[in-house]
């Protein structure tokens, strides 16, 4: 379908649920920053026009960050109540104009590889709230993994726990500075005398979907990263997950350049955790000439 048919813009949130039900191939549009774009084909034939209706807040309650699905990324970035990680990743997202339509939730819900935001959103255990999973009336948390795995219902909020112990890291490599993300990398640990512990790993655009890496992360999990040189962490990082990322066929760039990337780019996030310099040098593990 190239055009929308049907536009519904409901007067709140209970109305927007209802609307749904009665039209089951309606798609949420908030921001429409994808939906609506003019090279999107996959257009859907209804949408109902929840951006209004949303919750655009962010506020620490009861030891964890809740982030209204309506935020917009630029909001998201400008806010100081926001961990660096997502002020980060929120402005590797397009152009100003875009970020102050696209919202936290639209950015979830389309479930792109490249998503900025999902990998790091994984790394913090992020937790959805979600309504209308079991009827227009319903509400249900979940977390997001299980939502990116089976998506359903309508996004409210994104609930984030605070651990201000565990260091943080994030990378991200496009073709141009205003182009979408083409690799990202996430990383979130705490480190136990001088070695790694409890790692967790997000990377977009490896595979189909943005997702935890396990194997990298079991992998780590007991990595000595303090009392060694950066630059030699970073060779170890890099050499400890190339053979673990395995890219699909799918991307805008190859998969043997995706690989060589992606494990640079990890390497660089988790030096960023430690407080290392982020705009790390490449490094050439191709054997066909320096990434750049």
């Amino acid at each position: 379908m190239k055009t929308v048919q049907r536009y519904v813009r409901p007067r709140d949130l209970g109305q927007a649920l209802h609307l749904a039900k009665e039209d089951p191939g309606a798609v949420w549009l908030a921001g429409g920053t994808l939906l609506l774009a003019g090279d999107y084909a996959d257009k859907p034939a209804s949408v109902v026009d929840v951006g209004p209706v949303l919750g655009r807040g962010i506020e620490r309650r009861d030891g964890s960050l809740e982030i209204g699905a309506g935020l917009t990324l630029q909001s998201l970035a400008e806010s100081e109540a926001a961990p660096e990680i997502l002020r980060k990743a929120a402005l590797g997202i397009g152009s100003r104009n875009v970020r102050n339509r696209a919202t936290v939730g639209g950015n979830i819900a389309a479930n792109r590889s490249s998503s900025a935001l999902i990998p790091a959103f994984l790394v913090l255990d992020a937790r959805l709230e979600i309504a209308g999973v079991r009827g227009p009336d319903s509400r249900s948390e979940t977390e997001l993994a299980s939502y990116l795995a089976a998506p359903s219902g309508l996004i409210l909020s994104v609930g984030i726990p605070e651990r201000p112990s565990r260091r943080l890291g994030y990378g991200r490599w496009a073709r141009t500075a205003n182009d979408a993300a083409v690799l990202v990398a996430a990383v979130s640990f705490a480190v136990e005398g001088s070695a790694m512990k409890d790692a967790k790993i997000a990377m977009g655009g490896i595979t189909a979907k943005a997702r935890r890496l396990f194997d990298l992360e079991k992998r780590f999990e007991g990595l000595q990263v303090q009392g060694l040189p950066l630059d030699e962490l970073r060779d170890q990082v890099e050499r400890m997950a190339l053979p673990l990322l395995v890219p699909d066929g799918q991307g805008v760039v190859s998969a043997s350049f995706r690989k060589v990337r992606g494990a640079a780019l990890l390497a660089q996030a988790v030096a960023e955790a430690l407080g290392g310099p982020v705009d790390a040098p490449d490094r050439d593990r191709s054997g066909k000439g320096g990434v750049r």
